[in-house]
C-alpha cells in the first residue's frame, strides 16, 4: 500500500464518514443493498455524500498488463494526505467486455476494500428468518469464467442467454451485478433474434 507520510487527517475524516456510510447503508438509503452484492453504481451512491462532507475523494486507475488488468484506488483528503492500493485481476479472453467486466469488479472490489464496506448482509438476513436445516453453502465461481461463459452464449442470442442464466448456481447468479447483466443482454441481441433479454 502506498501513503503520504501522514495520513492523520484523512484517518480522522475517514472515521467519520464510515459512520455516515454505515448509517445510509442501515437506513435503505440504497434499493440496491436489499441483494447480497451491490454493483459499482450501488456503492457510489451510498458513499458520494459521506466522502464530499467529509472533505475525502476516490480515484480509481485503470490500467491493462498482457492478459491481466489492474486498478489503483486512491483516497485522498483534501490536505493532500493519501492512501492507495492496486488490485489486479486475470482476463481469460481479450475482448472488450470480458476487460471492461473484470475491470468492474476490480473497482468495486477494491473500492469496498478501501472503505470498509459490507455489501454482503448474510448475518442480518439469518436472523430475520426460521431456523432451516443444514445446507452446503456454495462460492461464487470465477467471476471472469462465469462471463466469458455468459458472453458465449450471449452470441447465440436470448434464448441461449436465458438458458445459461437458468443453469448457473444462485451463488453465480447473485454475483452478477446489474453491469455485468446488461452487458450480457446487449450482446444477445446484437447476436441472436432481437428479443428482449430480460433475464
Amino acid at each position: 500500500m502506498k501513503m503520504s507520510d501522514s495520513i492523520a487527517q484523512l484517518a480522522e475524516a475517514l472515521a467519520k464518514a464510515q459512520g455516515q456510510i454505515d448509517a445510509a447503508a442501515k437506513g435503505n438509503i440504497n434499493p440496491h443493498f436489499k441483494s447480497r452484492y451491490a454493483d459499482l453504481n450501488a456503492l457510489r451512491e451510498v458513499i458520494r455524500e459521506p466522502l464530499a462532507t467529509n472533505d475525502l475523494a476516490v480515484v480509481q486507475l485503470p490500467r491493462f498488463l498482457d492478459k491481466e488488468v489492474e486498478v489503483e484506488t486512491m483516497l485522498m483528503h483534501k490536505s493532500g494526505e493519501f492512501m492507495s492500493e492496486t488490485l489486479r485481476m486475470p482476463v481469460g479472453q481479450i475482448t472488450a467486455q470480458a476487460v471492461g467486466s473484470a475491470l468492474t469488479y476490480c473497482r468495486r472490489y477494491s473500492l469496498s476494500s478501501i472503505l470498509n464496506l459490507a455489501a454482503d448482509d448474510d448475518d442480518g438476513n439469518a436472523a430475520t428468518q426460521a431456523p432451516a436445516a443444514p445446507a452446503k453453502r456454495t462460492s461464487p465461481s470465477d467471476p471472469v469464467k462465469v462471463m466469458l461463459a455468459g458472453e458465449a452464449a450471449a452470441r447465440n442470442g436470448t434464448d441461449a442467454l436465458r438458458d445459461w442464466y437458468k443453469k448457473l448456481s444462485a451463488a453465480d447468479r447473485e454475483a452478477l451485478d446489474a453491469d455485468d447483466l446488461n452487458i450480457l443482454k446487449a450482446q444477445a441481441i446484437k447476436g441472436g433474434d432481437k428479443k428482449d433479454a430480460d433475464q
